[in-house]
């Protein structure tokens, strides 16, 4: 699949988002403004909650502006809440253990991993990176016996690729970016884009070091044929990715995954030309 840029989509997506919230919040401070026009000088707080006959619409503008908001900070912080809690459950509830395969201790220092991996005392097959700010990767021993050397090292360095781009904590910011502007369905899409995106370019960063797609091919093959596997082998991959990765490893590189689907792309454009016009319409104000 050629044009794989997951770092080009990310800013993109975390670009339009702050747009989108700057606009706003410019559009509620102008309708308050609007609305009661000595607020800053006065400071008087009554003309918000009690406006007159003159200045209702821009009232009502900036209630609906506010509840935009406070409804995009809820959704937000809950989703912050549980991405933190998700993550920390997952880690905290792993039983780590020394590590005593001097095979795989070869490897990791060859790979530059150093103490960035974990064993994890667990037979399901476990291979994933997390950590927002100092990412690591997780590897279990059953992971350790069901894969071979070369498939094991294309899984290491597909995690080290997610490792030294921040992949979960971008995957955080772009998970607040969706759910805060929830009503814009086109990040929706930019942000599954970003998880395809992201996850090829990982496996492309393992074929590229190992020179073959074998090792990675064979590694999703066996993790795909394990029900038991409680964390994606790469952690958040959707279905949507993960069938995409198989297409790309099997020479599919048709582009057509990343196109929004024109709904999403024309409710989009109303609210952004909605909320344009809340920041640059005339609206009327107190009398002089």
């Amino acid at each position: 699949m050629k044009g794989i840029h997951p770092n080009r989509t990310f800013e993109a997506l975390v670009s339009a988002g702050l747009v989108l919230a700057l606009l706003l919040g410019a559009g509620f401070v102008r309708a308050v403004i609007a609305g009661c026009p000595d607020i800053w000088s006065t400071f008087d707080l009554a003309c918000i909650f009690l406006p007159g006959h003159h200045d209702l619409s821009a009232h009502l503008l900036s209630y609906a502006l506010v509840a935009a908001i406070l409804t995009s900070a809820f959704f937000c912080l809950r989703m912050w809440h549980r991405q933190r809690t998700t993550v920390t459950s997952i880690t905290s509830d792993l039983m780590l253990v020394q590590d005593s395969d001097s095979g795989l201790r070869q490897l990791t220092v060859d790979l530059g991993l150093g103490d960035k991996i974990s064993i994890v005392d667990s037979e399901t097959p476990l291979c994933f990176c997390a950590g927002f700010i100092s990412p690591h990767i997780y590897l279990s021993r059953g992971m350790l016996r069901k894969v071979t050397a070369i498939e094991l090292e294309a899984l290491l360095l597909h995690e080290k690729h997610h490792m030294e781009n921040h992949d979960p904590l971008r995957m955080l910011v772009g998970t607040l970016v969706v759910s805060g502007l929830f009503f814009v369905p086109a990040l929706r899409d930019m942000f599954k884009r970003y998880l395809i995106e992201k996850e090829i370019a990982a496996d492309r960063s393992a074929i590229r070091h190992q020179g073959h797609c074998m090792g990675i091919a064979g590694a999703l093959h066996k993790i795909l044929q394990d029900r038991r596997t409680a964390v994606g082998a790469f952690v958040a991959s959707s279905g949507d990715a993960l069938s995409w990765r198989i297409d790309h490893l099997t020479g599919d590189t048709s582009p057509h995954a990343h196109t929004v689907p024109a709904s999403h792309l024309a409710i989009s454009l109303l609210i952004v030309v909605t909320i344009l016009f809340a920041v640059l319409a005339p609206l009327p104000s107190h009398p002089l």
